[in-house]
């Protein structure tokens, strides 16, 4: 009998980039990843699809211990290092995909294609691509951690003036709109969830980006995800860095659970 650890709540876990070489604090190996995975799902978590989770939102059963996997910004390790495992497992993922690098934008660590994208909708069930906008994953001065975020933000417009209420309003919604229709081809289900970019988000961003067809939103607040939750403001628990051992990961999300 598999350990019951939680009931009736969600760990979504949030991942970035999957190598062996590469560095970074949103850097993991292969080996890390599939060793934190083969531990959670020793110790009895249940890995669920997207759909299960947002019919759990809207009141369905989910199995104890659920967990859902999230790889944000569409890195082409993801397909190299990421699918093969998950499609030998039979584990679902959600893709949160920026779609202005699908036209082979130069992008360093690489991001996926469009074809890449279309292999894994046609070849199993398991992977679902969703928003990560389309071209708001950026900010004023991207050397500068408080720069001012391309989703949240009024920018400079041509002629040196700052948009207006209204031109803010029509970008952010026709971000959303060009998002869904490049991913409606490479995705089995609804393209109507997105992850905020850095995380960053705010009231008036999220209507917008609901007007543009978005039911569904992840922030990067280290919580579980219930029903009590709201759904443009799904929390997630980091699992993407490098010093998450499988034993950490385990406790991390122990010490997340809601009582």
């Amino acid at each position: 009998m598999s350990n019951v650890f939680y009931q009736d709540q969600v760990a979504v876990l949030m991942y970035h980039h999957v190598h062996e070489t590469d560095g970074g604090g949103i850097t993991i190996t292969p080996q890390l990843f599939r060793e934190q995975i083969n531990h959670l799902r020793n110790l009895g978590y249940h890995f669920i699809h997207l759909h299960q989770f947002k019919h759990y939102l809207s009141g369905s059963y989910i199995p104890p211990n659920a967990v859902l996997l999230t790889f944000d910004d569409g890195y082409e390790s993801v397909y190299e290092n990421v699918y093969p495992y998950i499609k030998q497992q039979h584990i679902p993922i959600v893709n949160f995909i920026m779609t202005e690098t699908l036209p082979q934008a130069a992008h360093l660590p690489p991001t996926m294609t469009l074809q890449q994208l279309s292999i894994m909708n046609k070849e199993t069930n398991l992977v679902e691509n969703q928003s990560h906008t389309d071209a708001l994953h950026h900010k004023t001065n991207n050397d500068d951690p408080d720069g001012d975020a391309y989703f949240t933000s009024k920018l400079p417009t041509s002629n040196g003036t700052i948009e207006t209420d209204e031109q803010y309003h029509t970008r952010i919604v026709e971000d959303a709109k060009r998002s869904r229709q490049q991913l409606h081809p490479v995705n089995q289900h609804a393209v109507d969830v997105v992850a905020y970019p850095f995380g960053i988000y705010t009231d008036i961003a999220i209507q917008y980006y609901q007007e543009g067809g978005f039911n569904y939103g992840f922030t990067i607040v280290e919580e579980m995800a219930t029903r009590q939750a709201d759904p443009m403001k799904i929390p997630r628990i980091n699992a993407g860095s490098p010093w998450i051992t499988p034993g950490d990961l385990h406790a991390i999300i122990q010490s997340k659970i809601v009582s």
